[in-house]
């Protein structure tokens, strides 16, 4: 039963993209194309800003290829009648209410066996033009997993019918071993990785 499940859910997976293309149109515009899709061959961290509801679904989808996992809201992730949907795709449960830290050993594990992850470090949407903050918990799990960054900007929210346009940056590889003191080195660092959206957004 669970082996029909995953097949099922796969293929819900695989037939999903031409209709989010048709409802969620998409252009994406690469800083450099031949490096990033190299990066994207092997284990790294994805991480863009936060315009709606849709990038955990389908920007997964657009990466498919390269085996990119997301997270997904414990409370959405626990669901009786989407739950077996989750379990046999590339979704890993985070609990938003809790100061629970599994997510992090749970997405080391995955990135470790050669995968990649796909995270929102605002953690919640910011308007078009403006990021919040950034939480250090994407740099947490480079760091643990000892993999590069992969920045992508969008540009504009995911709305029905009208055309999206993210930019997928270069490589990036911040030194997150560095001396100093760790809470000062991510914050560093997350400064960095906002700007550098920043930049890539001017690119369009």
């Amino acid at each position: 039963m669970e082996a029909i499940k995953r097949a099922f859910a796969k293929f819900l997976f695989w037939a999903s993209y031409p209709i989010l293309k048709l409802i969620f149109p998409l252009h994406i515009h690469w800083e450099d194309k031949k490096d990033t899709r190299e990066t994207l061959k092997h284990s790294c961290v994805v991480f863009s800003n936060h315009r709606g509801y849709v990038e955990g679904l389908y920007l997964t989808r657009v990466f498919n290829k390269y085996k990119v996992y997301t997270y997904v809201g414990k409370d959405w992730y626990d669901k009786k009648k989407i739950n077996w949907l989750f379990r046999n795709l590339h979704y890993i449960p985070v609990d938003r209410q809790q100061m629970d830290t599994s997510w992090l050993d749970k997405g080391a594990e995955i990135v470790k066996n050669g995968n990649s992850i796909y995270i929102l470090p605002e953690g919640h949407t910011s308007k078009e033009g403006d990021m919040d903050e950034f939480k250090p918990g994407f740099l947490v799990l480079a760091k643990q997993a000892d993999v590069p960054l992969v920045p992508v900007y969008i540009v504009n929210q995911f709305r029905p019918f009208h055309r999206t346009d993210i930019i997928v940056g270069k490589t990036m590889r911040p030194n997150l071993h560095e001396d100093g003191r760790p809470s000062l080195v991510m914050k560093k660092y997350c400064t960095e990785c906002r700007e550098y959206l920043y930049k890539l957004s001017k690119l369009r």
